[in-house]
């Protein structure tokens, strides 16, 4: 399989994968040789000291931008599945800079920071589109609102990672104690977009403004519907604090490699996805044999699961999707980052993604010194798959 981008997803993803003795091959890409080949040969020593069995790491140095050189990998590679993680700034720098700063920026909604994780994004379908890659394309950065632009433009993923099934694990876990069962007994069902993490879990875990995005949950255990009986909605929004910054992504990590191994593998296996086929939000899936689908949810048809998640962009700081791709942020969203920032982007053009995803880039590093803060690395270009210290 192809990696693409090794940063604060991609590494702990990468480290997971070289110590996985069902992946025969990862072929690890960044646009900076020497980081890459440092985080490759610390995998490859990690997976060899946890058994002979592991998987062949390497190195290839990649701009996503280039379609030549990505066309290049392609044909040498010969991937069965390319996973992409790769943003232009990561999502929790916010969190270094100090409370009076960090304050006007919170709950703004993530599409705010759109124009940071679809350039990138966009640049490597097009690249894909453009070698006539038609093999499964798994995509990180912000999948519930990437999935659909790039629907709209023809280039949609064959699915997004993390977001809805980094939620998952919570529910098994506080409805299997509930139930005094192993969390093995329970299954989920859930659909919800991105913006449902803020209400569930993170650092400052809460509903926000008071109220939860929409969403449909069901809780069974042994077969039996026991929603009601664990109050699954209490379980939902039960405060569940975790580590701020780059420890995040172990575990959307965790939740991307079972998908990346499910895809590979013949049948089918159920799990939790955003933005399978470019759909907005997440949904419970059946990955296997290359695809990933939505699976059937009793009582609720695809149109209606749809629905509740276009429904919820707006608690993420988007009011509308149009049908060429054109991403429309709320006045809120929209408005504090030209108060704050003074970035000028309600409507975000696919076309010029690139261009204010640098601009939002240098003005937040530049509001971050203004505050006495450093961040690492260095903005990225226009097409940078891997701007050094930048990547999602």
């Amino acid at each position: 399989m192809l990696l693409v981008g090794l940063g604060h997803l991609g590494r702990p993803v990468l480290d997971i994968l070289a110590a996985s003795p069902w992946l025969g091959r990862v072929v690890a890409c960044r646009r900076s040789r020497a980081a890459g080949e440092a985080a490759c040969r610390l995998a490859r020593l990690s997976g060899l000291a946890l058994g002979d069995d592991a998987p062949e790491v390497e190195f290839a140095q990649l701009d996503v931008a280039d379609a030549a050189r990505t066309a290049e990998l392609l044909d040498s590679v010969r991937p069965d599945l390319v996973l992409h993680t790769a943003s232009l700034q990561t999502w929790w720098w916010t969190g270094l800079l100090p409370e009076e700063a960090a304050r006007p920026l919170r709950g703004i909604g993530f599409g705010a920071w759109l124009p940071l994780h679809l350039p990138v994004t966009l640049a490597l379908a097009r690249s894909l589109d453009a070698a006539g890659w038609d093999g499964p394309l798994l995509s990180a950065p912000f999948p519930d609102v990437t999935g659909p632009v790039l629907e709209r433009l023809g280039l949609a993923p064959t699915c997004g990672v993390g977001n809805v099934a980094e939620i998952v694990p919570k529910l098994r876990h506080l409805a299997a104690a509930r139930l005094g069962v192993p969390p093995a007994e329970v299954e989920v069902t859930l659909v919800g977009h991105h913006a449902l993490l803020g209400a569930s879990i993170g650092r400052d875990a809460r509903p926000p403004a008071g109220e939860v995005p929409p969403h449909h949950l069901r809780i069974r255990a042994a077969a039996e519907d026991v929603t009601d009986r664990v109050d699954a909605e209490s379980l939902l929004v039960e405060p569940w604090p975790l580590p701020g910054g780059a420890a995040w992504g172990r575990l959307t990590a965790s939740c991307t490699v079972p998908l990346v191994r499910a895809v590979l593998s013949p049948g089918t296996t159920r799990l939790h996805a955003p933005s399978p086929g470019g759909l907005p939000g997440g949904y419970p899936v059946l990955a296997g044999d290359g695809e990933v689908r939505p699976a059937p949810i009793e009582g609720l048809s695809l149109e209606q699961a749809v629905e509740l998640n276009r429904r919820s962009h707006r608690f993420d700081g988007i009011d509308a999707i149009g049908p060429d791709g054109t991403v429309v942020l709320t006045d809120g969203a929209a408005g504090a980052l030209r108060e704050t920032l003074g970035f000028e982007c309600p409507r975000l053009v696919p076309d010029e993604a690139a261009e204010c995803g640098r601009e939002l880039a240098e003005r937040f590093r530049a509001y971050a010194a203004r505050h006495g803060v450093e961040l690492p690395g260095s903005p990225g270009g226009a097409g940078a798959a891997a701007p050094a210290g930048a990547e999602a």
